[in-house]
């Protein structure tokens, strides 16, 4: 199946900033009506008001909404379903991260990040899957964190990996519905919850990320718009990132040699900083 954007009805999660947000503008741009839901109600607001600028045509409907909130969450989608028949997609973009050393994270940001990055998304399509009409789509957010495990990611990895399982079930179940589905993994983005990480990344995440290209959101919305029009399942979006994508699938014990080999490198000059 391949998901051509329709000018039905999209709901985007995490669209106040960042990823969402450009994915938000460039839809706009293809004559779709939006529906975004974010926790900040300012941030939101500007997005909407981009899109309105932008695209003056378009129809923009905003949800305040805590994806870590299932009773917000339950709330806000009751609103949705009185509001709106059907959909032609949702894209549960809504994420949170708190890199840092496994023993020194609280177990709460596992929990947070649990409900933000996977149970958001479980919660929304689990609500309004059923207003999304035959031939429609439904997307997740994951990572490259998603399909192989990085050093000082232990709270983020678990979720990430658990939405592409979720996402693989549910393309199966609703294969009936010609409904597709698909799973946005972004590299590092250059976004504001990627500035937040960078305070509290280990001395040895931050060195893997210096190998790393930074992608614009807007880079990486126009490689999801094209990775769904393909009938893509996993969207990677550089060249990087698909190849690890690929290597790691068809040999993961050389990714390993490779990611531990950097890190060891890393820990080296950490040492005499140390001292």
């Amino acid at each position: 199946m391949k998901h051509q954007f329709s000018h039905g009805t999209y709901l985007i999660t995490g669209a106040s900033r960042g990823i969402g947000r450009s994915i938000a503008l460039q839809l706009a741009a293809l004559g779709t009506e939006l529906i975004l839901v974010a926790r900040d109600k300012k941030a939101l607001a500007e997005t909407e008001r981009a899109i309105k600028t932008a695209h003056p045509r378009s129809n923009v409907t905003v949800y305040s909404c805590d994806l870590a909130d299932r009773k917000a969450i339950e709330q806000t989608t009751r609103d949705i379903r009185k509001r709106f028949k059907t959909l032609a997609g949702i894209i549960n973009n809504a994420g949170y991260a708190r890199p840092g050393y496994f023993g020194e994270l609280p177990v709460e940001e596992f929990e947070k990040a649990i409900r933000t990055d996977y149970l958001g998304a479980v919660y929304i399509t689990h609500a309004l899957h059923d207003l999304v009409s035959e031939g429609g789509l439904i997307t997740v957010t994951s990572s490259v964190v998603g399909y192989m495990g990085v050093f000082g990611y232990t709270s983020y990895a678990g979720p990430k990996f658990a939405l592409v399982g979720f996402a693989e079930t549910l393309r199966q179940e609703l294969l009936a519905r010609k409904i597709q589905v698909s799973v946005l993994c972004p590299p590092d983005t250059e976004t504001p919850g990627y500035a937040e990480e960078n305070k509290t990344k280990p001395y040895e995440t931050q060195a893997l990320s210096e190998s790393a290209k930074l992608m614009p959101p807007d880079a990486v919305a126009e490689k999801f718009i094209r990775g769904v029009k393909k009938g893509k399942f996993i969207i990677t979006c550089n060249f990087e990132s698909t190849m690890l994508y690929r290597l790691h699938g068809i040999w993961p014990s050389l990714v390993f040699s490779i990611m531990t080999g950097m890190i060891k490198k890393a820990q080296k000059k950490k040492k005499p900083a140390l001292a």
